[in-house]
Parts: structure tokens; C-alpha cells; sequence
């Protein structure tokens, strides 16, 4: 197995592909997971990281309404691609602030880059309490954020080499 880790990032290569997770955000792990959270004031922009992203060019996205508060683990919205329909679990309970219409109306820039495209803006309602779930992989927790990329890998048939 192969696992750079650099001062800013965590890269796992398997025989396909290697896979890029930048430090600087937490990681959510709930049901299909694959949720990236970065804080920018007092909201969080969400996104799909870079293993969801790699299961094939996403086709569409859609979200619920801005607006509307759920709860930590609840369906922001979907994602299809040519493999799979699946839904994006939300890691913090929040209200949705914003949707990112680029991403919705052209998908493919996720693809592109999933660490710059961002999906929706929340504003969590029990952040202190959520953020330290075992459903989150704090930021800069390389052996946590390893070992579930790992995994994930290996449930997939694409384990590292």
C-alpha cells in the first residue's frame, strides 16, 4: 500500500488511481458518506470528496430547499452519476443557506476538482455537540481519515497497493 502524507494532505494511490484528501476540512462518514465540511465564517460550505467524485462523472445534482432546517445525517439532496443514485447525507444538523448553482447547473466541475466545488452553505443549529461524532473525522486527523478511506477502498474492490 502506498499512503503520502504530506504536511497539508492524505493521498492513498491504488492500481487505478490515487485519491487526494486535503487536511484543512473535516470528513463525513454517515451512510454513503463522502462529505467534505469546510468552515468559512459561521457557516460551512459542503462538498463531495474526492473518492465520491471518482465513481464516475456525475450527471446531476439536486438539493432541498434553502432554508429548511435537518437534522445531522438527513439528505441534503442527491447525486447521479453513471454508476449509482445516491443521496448526500448532511454531517452537521443546519439549516441550508445557500446552494452552489454553478455545481448544480454543470455538475462535472466536482469532477473536475471536489475540494473547489462545493455543493450547498450551511449554517449548523448543534454544532458543538455534532462535530465531535463519531461520524466526523476531524480536520487534520490523518490515521482516522486513513484508515476510513481504507476501508472504503477495500469495500469498493479498489484497495490500495
Amino acid at each position: 500500500m502506498v499512503v503520502l502524507q504530506g504536511m497539508d494532505s492524505l493521498e492513498i494511490k491504488t492500481e487505478t488511481k490515487t485519491y487526494y484528501f486535503p487536511l484543512d476540512r473535516y470528513y463525513f462518514t454517515q451512510k454513503a458518506g463522502h462529505i467534505w465540511l469546510k468552515q468559512k465564517d459561521d457557516h460551512f460550505e459542503v462538498g463531495f470528496d474526492d473518492f465520491g467524485q471518482s465513481q464516475g462523472p456525475i450527471l446531476h445534482i439536486r438539493t432541498r430547499p434553502i432554508g429548511k432546517i435537518f437534522p445531522q445525517g438527513k439528505a441534503f439532496g442527491t447525486v447521479e452519476t453513471n454508476k449509482f443514485i445516491g443521496q448526500l447525507g448532511l454531517p452537521l444538523s443546519a439549516s441550508l443557506a445557500e446552494v452552489n448553482s454553478e455545481v448544480i447547473d454543470n455538475p462535472q466541475l466536482i469532477n473536475d476538482d471536489p475540494y473547489t466545488q462545493w455543493i450547498v452553505l450551511i449554517k449548523p443549529t448543534n454544532f458543538e455537540e455534532e462535530i465531535t461524532s463519531s461520524f466526523i473525522i476531524p480536520q487534520g486527523d490523518k490515521t482516522k481519515l486513513k484508515e476510513y478511506i481504507i476501508s472504503e477502498l477495500i469495500k469498493y474492490e479498489d484497495p490500495p497497493i
